[in-house]
């Protein structure tokens, strides 16, 4: 079958879930071609062209995030809000307009709000979770005229309601296809700073209150192979060399000796690349394990504090120390990895003063990357912690004001506060803040 894997994104990110969908398709046996709408001048335009062209049998369409914010000084407080939901409207109905294709939706944006979207868009078909075994699944079955509402995490519509098939994790990702980078352009997202993004496993043993991620891959870890990662960046190389290559793992160095064995393989295996993280937990991050990092290539890490009040550690359930933060801090300044550190203010039980605690312990380090401070907590499923004191708080009557973008801030940080805490943010060297929700009473 012909198989187009539009990736919907209109953030720079990298395509990787996209890629990988793509690439499971191919190994399957399809003909496969994509469809970025991340470079697109003349979105509908250059769709309907690549519709028209290849004219494909099945589409499926990769929703990465459903709101979005950018840093935009004319904007309320330097931060305007995205609905891409919108984008992702204008695609689907240009595909229905001048293609009888069977639509597919899938990607992190959907998972959450599955329901929601099919009945935002008017579609019947859809796919949560990992899609590098269900949706070749769903392409051989919807082939051979088999029944395509049995495959694990697909949603469909019913009658007048909607059906949701429990989800399977991949148990084996050693034995899932590749990336398909050589389907993308990938000189246009070198030209953007994006580097290709590979994970090396799946699965969130935390309990983070705010993230929902142990919801969607399972509180057990299930590893790629460091044979496998390493694999997968030599496969890239041969494609096009990258300035940098992305772990996109949600924590990579979290198990530890699984990142190490990584690091290991990439400099027994002699690999020639410089490779980054955006989320590394600061947990068990030592000189030796920098050391470790640097000689295997390390180019970049963000480190993940969100905050460093043990209070608000504590009640943010990190599963990590002021001390663990200190010590992170203190190795990666000494090893000369170039790292940023990532601040997330404004979850229940948060006040000025576990601002403060935070601002004093991240002030006492030069942080050569910057500081990014995000104001306000997304609310996106009701799988995350934080929901229950939204509803509490007053900023959540319903869940269905999640599809339609809601977020949190603690009623116990005062308006005249917060304004006061982003002006002086702004004025910090080396600091952005982005600005979610600025107080508990804001309205957008």
């Amino acid at each position: 079958m012909k198989v187009l894997i539009i990736s919907a994104n209109t953030l720079p990110a990298a395509p990787s879930g996209p890629a990988y969908v793509a690439g499971a398709a191919l190994a399957a046996g399809h003909t496969v071609e994509v469809f970025e709408t991340l470079f697109a001048q003349d979105l509908i335009g250059e769709l309907e062209r690549h519709i028209t062209n290849f004219s494909p049998d099945v589409v499926g369409i990769s929703i990465r995030v459903v709101h979005g914010f950018v840093l935009d000084e004319s904007a309320e407080f330097g931060t305007k809000h995205l609905d891409l939901r919108v984008r992702v409207k204008e695609i689907v109905d240009c595909i229905r307009r001048i293609s009888d294709a069977h639509i597919v939706l899938g990607g992190p944006g959907f998972n959450y709000y599955a329901p929601d979207w099919l009945e935002y868009l008017n579609l019947d078909y859809g796919i949560r979770g990992e899609a590098e075994v269900s949706f070749p699944q769903y392409l051989k079955r919807l082939e051979q005229g088999e029944d395509i509402h049995s495959v694990p995490g697909c949603v469909f519509r019913m009658d007048d309601h909607i059906v949701k098939v429990p989800r399977e994790h991949v148990e084996n990702l050693d034995a899932t296809a590749f990336p398909a980078y050589e389907l993308f352009d990938l000189d246009k997202y070198y030209e953007l700073g994006i580097s290709p993004a590979i994970v090396t496993k799946r699965g969130c043993g935390f309990r983070c209150t705010y993230c929902p991620y142990s919801s969607l891959e399972g509180k057990r870890y299930r590893l790629k192979s460091p044979k496998r990662v390493a694999d997968e960046i030599d496969r890239i190389c041969s494609v096009k060399r990258p300035k940098m290559l992305s772990f996109c793992d949600n924590n990579f160095n979290v198990p530890n000796r699984h990142a190490k064995a990584v690091c290991q393989e990439i400099i027994d295996r002699k690999l020639d690349v410089t490779w980054g993280s955006g989320t590394v937990k600061p947990l068990g991050i030592t000189d030796d394990v920098c050391r470790l990092y640097k000689d295997s290539g390390c180019g970049y890490l963000s480190l993940s504090v969100e905050s460093a009040s043990a209070r608000m550690l504590e009640q943010m359930q990190r599963g990590c120390t002021v001390e663990d933060i200190q010590q992170a801090l203190a190795s990666l300044s000494r090893s000369d990895i170039p790292f940023g550190v990532s601040l997330m203010f404004g979850a229940p039980g948060e006040t000025p003063e576990t601002i403060s605690e935070t601002l004093s312990v991240i002030d006492k380090f030069q942080v050569p990357e910057g500081v990014w401070v995000t104001i306000g907590i997304c609310l996106w499923t009701a799988h995350q912690k934080v929901l229950e004191d939204a509803r509490a708080d007053g900023q959540l009557d319903d869940n269905d004001e999640l599809f339609n973008g809601a977020n949190y801030v603690s009623p116990q940080l005062p308006k005249d506060y917060m304004v006061a805490l982003l002006e002086s943010l702004r004025m910090k060297e080396n600091t952005t803040a982005q600005v979610n929700k600025l107080y508990a009473d804001y309205k957008r």
